[in-house]
């Protein structure tokens, strides 16, 4: 568990660090908001490709190869991003990095999943999945220092050399439980098809689309529209994204609990608390202006950061949960390759209406709207914790 959560929270220090530092990428590039707001989106082009398949092939050849093999795309990508010297260059290599973070994401939930109980499940994924915010808060608090020291290519080059050494170790320190079912030669392979006919996995995947792609607007905009709006520095902008990465590492694990006990494995309750709290994050995020109190700039990150990213692992559980133990993998990348569209999406449509209307307000108000959509399709799926005994 230590390995994989390490793995998880140093593969994205630099992908989810970028917004802190796109300030300043934006000046060296001479890029517009919309461009400077879709690093994330980029980086969410891999999972898209990759996350399906990379679930079939963790089912299929084993999770220690499919996870090196991640590790170490996404240490190329960020490498190479931190010499780029165009948009469209930066941008292509941000998806090649994605590619390795769709290969990982799905494997290591894969992994988590075969090493705990069914009582413990939604905990160890969701504490599996704090990797993501820690790595943003990681990178959001050290990439800013890093690029005011050398400048943003040596930060992106840092942080990819922290994936490599993981990379390393993860090929010589992982190991499958003793008790993990494994294919054989002339075996059946997971059907791929009993995934992407599931009704209940289509409803889930598509909701939490639009769950990702709030949450990614958030991560993407909220340096640059604290920085624009409220007008402060990028620094100050950034420690409040800090704050929402280090609530959402928390709220991954209390969401995880909430799940596991106190309402006894129910996953979709979770996800109905969490999406309805983090609609109304947006609504009063649409009424922020200069001169707002830090206290309610702080209450509004922490806030949404622990409900509008604590949300994932409880997801992927319920998921997992039900495609059943032997498609696990497949679902799981079928999941993230639904909801990670609304991560590639969610931030470009927010910058372009941004840009169309001229101010913040409406883009904050159409956020919080589209959860409406994502909460009325959670109520169609048929949750059944016996689906995962099967």
């Amino acid at each position: 568990m230590a390995l994989i959560l390490t793995a998880q929270t140093v593969a994205n220090v630099g992908p989810m660090g970028l917004p802190a530092i796109a300030p300043f990428i934006r000046q060296d590039l001479g890029l517009s908001l919309t461009q400077a707001g879709s690093f994330i989106s980029a980086y969410y082009v891999g999972p898209i490709l990759l996350s399906l398949p990379a679930g079939w092939l963790a089912d299929r050849w084993g999770i220690l190869r499919t996870m090196v093999a991640g590790e170490a795309l996404i240490t190329l990508g960020l490498v190479a991003a931190g010499q780029a010297g165009s948009f469209p260059i930066l941008i292509a290599l941000m998806i090649l990095a994605g590619v390795g973070y769709g290969l990982l994401n799905p494997t290591s939930t894969k992994a988590v999943i075969a090493w705990f109980p069914l009582t413990q499940r939604a905990t160890a994924v969701g504490l599996k999945q704090t990797g993501l915010p820690l790595g943003g808060a990681l990178g959001a608090a050290a990439l800013p220092l890093i690029t005011l020291w050398g400048g943003w290519r040596n930060a992106v080059m840092l942080s990819a050399a922290g994936v490599g050494l993981l990379t390393v170790a993860s090929l010589f320190l992982y190991q499958d439980p003793a008790d993990l079912p494994r294919a054989t030669p002339g075996s059946p392979a997971p059907s791929m098809w009993s995934v992407l006919r599931s009704r209940d996995l289509w409803m889930v995947a598509c909701a939490t689309l639009i769950f990702a792609a709030m949450q990614t607007v958030w991560q993407s905009f909220l340096v640059l529209y604290l920085q624009d709006v409220v007008q402060l520095s990028v620094i100050a902008a950034a420690s409040y994204l800090v704050q929402a990465q280090i609530m959402g590492m928390l709220g991954r694990v209390a969401f995880g609990l909430l799940s596991d006990r106190t309402f006894g494995g129910r996953r979709l309750i979770v996800l109905f608390l969490a999406g309805t709290a983090s609609g109304l994050c947006s609504l009063v995020m649409a009424g922020v202006a200069p001169g707002t109190s830090p206290w309610l700039l702080s209450a509004l990150a922490l806030t949404f950061g622990f409900v509008g990213i604590g949300w994932n692992g409880v997801q992927h559980t319920l998921i997992a949960e039900l495609a059943g133990p032997r498609a696990a993998g497949t679902a799981v990348g079928f999941g993230l390759a639904i909801s990670s569209l609304g991560v590639a999406l969610g931030p470009p449509a927010f910058g372009w209406m941004v840009e169309r209307f001229g101010s913040y307000r409406v883009p904050w108000l159409t956020l919080a709207g589209s959860m409406a959509l994502s909460l009325a399709l959670l109520s169609f799926v048929r949750e059944d914790r016996r689906l995962y005994d099967r």
